[in-house]
């Protein structure tokens, strides 16, 4: 039975699998190895994941989303086609349809799989992935963190070459920075750092945002179906200035064709706080790491959003390195994901892999120094720490005759712990004890499958001890249970009728991109095409299946 690597993105998700000594990227049933992060509804209620939702962003806004994993771990909803949904709802649904794409290109059964996340994922962000996961059916024993995939991915194609490595990737909605060094076929993650609302999803918008503007419109104010087209052709100009120094971009709307030219050095110009945004993780995991720009021998760049020149050099400029580019950064975190699980099913047995604890644990105390009855957090488990980590630290009674002990646990880096994220709390009993003496001992134990547990010693030998597991969540059990059946009851389209659905989607995507002179031949050949399904004639399905691809290929190349 198969295990896989799954890069579950913001954008885009793949699978990858471990065979025969390398990594194989799984192909969907539309012949490709990336599937969209995107779900619609269809007429007829079933779900679509991937290319033809993503179309269907456009054609039919108001049962479609994308970028969900944003609000991975949040408590927030979207209505589609009049149910709501969760994010880890939504991602169940991609995962599903990765599972299902896997079992057909591998003709076997996948029941496991190892997830990547962003480094800089708390802890119900975590626990929202792996709920996700098991919504769909996957068995998730182990996260693994996007840039220690990456590295994996590099060093597995470059031999494990001993050095000191920045990995940074810079996704559709996430950036993640972490500083690894490699010796003997150790890999050891020293710090990580990043931002997960920062990603291509930004300069997308400050594209959309800066041709509304310069065409006298408000971006806010435009309709779904509007903002949908304005905000394609505006992530395909950011794509094609990958390539090309100028692009046009041109926007069919009521009042005739919009159009816009842009440069590279005009999208640096309107989106100075993002690239303001990727120096600060830099900055922040070299400090961590405990090294120097100096000692960094190579910066490996993934993610889609690394494929831009301006960010590559903004890159260079900051840190006074060439990056490498010689993986690609689509499939790297996927490929590196299959890689740990091949490394936990024992077929590679040389390579070891450390990973880190990227956000501080600790309690709430009183905040002796102002004296006020606020509280100060005190960190126990420091960011970065290597995992496995266990760290013991003693504590005074707050008051005079302190009979009881309440340890509320925290995550997060904030001096006040109420703006940290809040874990949970233990409630225990002690002998009285005089103010400033010592009344418990707190021990903080973490682990790399992401469950941290707290042991309390009192002065008297009592000891109390509290589980916080990555498989419990801010969900109740029977919330988690309501989710379950409904993605149980949530029919994707079949394998061979969802490339039939999705060329329809493409083509009402292309129909709303269209000018009205384009339209009459395209609405001529869809309606062929709808009418041939509906015949169930297997020839003519083809033949028009054949046209309308055609057509849109002319249309949109």
């Amino acid at each position: 039975m198969a295990k896989i690597g799954i890069d579950l993105g913001t954008t885009n998700s793949l699978a990858v699998v471990y065979k025969d000594g390398t990594a194989v990227k799984v192909i969907n049933s539309l012949d490709s190895y990336i599937t969209p992060s995107a779900v619609s509804i269809d007429d007829d209620g079933k779900v679509l994941v991937g290319e033809a939702a993503k179309d269907r962003l456009i054609s039919h806004p108001e049962v479609s989303a994308s970028e969900f994993k944003r609000n991975m771990g949040q408590r927030y909803e979207v209505e589609l086609k009049g149910v709501k949904y969760t994010p880890e709802e939504l991602s169940s649904l991609i995962l599903k349809k990765l599972k299902a794409d896997s079992e057909t290109f591998l003709g076997e059964p996948v029941e496991e799989a190892i997830i990547s996340v962003p480094a800089y994922f708390d802890d119900n962000s975590r626990r929202a992935t792996r709920i996700a996961a098991d919504l769909s059916g996957l068995k998730v024993d182990r996260l693994i963190n996007e840039p220690s995939a990456a590295a994996l991915a590099y060093l597995e194609k470059n031999g494990y070459e001993d050095g000191t490595y920045m990995v940074i990737d810079f996704g559709g909605g996430t950036l993640d920075v972490s500083v690894v060094d490699v010796f003997d076929n150790i890999i050891e993650i020293l710090s990580v750092a990043g931002n997960n609302g920062l990603g291509g999803k930004d300069f997308n918008e400050a594209i959309a945002k800066d041709f509304c503007g310069k065409n006298g419109l408000d971006y806010d104010a435009l309709s779904l179906a509007e903002r949908a087209v304005v905000y394609r052709a505006s992530e395909r100009a950011k794509i094609a200035l990958s390539d090309m120094p100028m692009v046009m971009m041109e926007v069919p709307f009521e009042s005739g064709k919009l159009m816009l030219t842009l440069t590279n050095q005009e999208l640096i110009s309107m989106s100075k706080t993002i690239f303001e945004g990727i120096r600060e993780p830099v900055r922040k995991a070299i400090h961590d790491s405990r090294k120097k720009l100096e000692n960094i021998d190579r910066i490996i760049l993934v993610g889609g959003s690394c494929k831009m020149p301006t960010v590559r050099e903004f890159i260079r400029q900051i840190t006074g390195i060439v990056p490498d580019t010689s993986i690609d950064p689509d499939i790297a975190i996927a490929e590196g994901a299959a890689i740990f699980a091949a490394m936990k099913n024992k077929d590679l047995k040389d390579v070891v892999l450390t990973d880190i604890c990227p956000f501080t644990l600790g309690i709430a105390v009183n905040n002796d120094i102002l004296n006020d009855g606020s509280s100060m957090m005190s960190s126990i488990i420091p960011r970065n720490s290597t995992l496995p980590s266990s760290i013991t630290r003693p504590y005074s009674a707050s008051c005079n005759n302190q009979q009881k002990i309440t340890l509320r646990v925290y995550q997060g880096e904030n001096i006040h712990p109420e703006k940290n994220l809040f874990l949970g709390e233990l409630n225990l009993t002690c002998p009285p004890t005089r103010f400033g003496a010592k009344i418990c001992d707190v021990k903080m134990t973490y682990d790399i499958n992401g469950i941290l547990i707290v042991d309390v010693y009192t002065a008297d030998g009592l000891a109390k001890t509290k589980a916080f597991r990555s498989n419990s969540s801010v969900l109740t059990e029977e919330e988690v249970e309501a989710m379950r059946e409904k993605i149980e009851a949530a029919m994707l389209v079949s394998h061979e009728d969802e490339r039939y659905r999705a060329l329809i989607a493409r083509a009402e995507r292309v129909y709303e991109e269209s000018f009205e002179d384009q339209r009459l031949a395209l609405q001529r050949l869809l309606m062929v095409f709808r009418g041939s399904l509906d015949r169930r004639d297997p020839i003519k399905v083809q033949q028009s299946y054949k046209a309308l691809s055609d057509l849109l290929d002319s249309l949109e190349y």
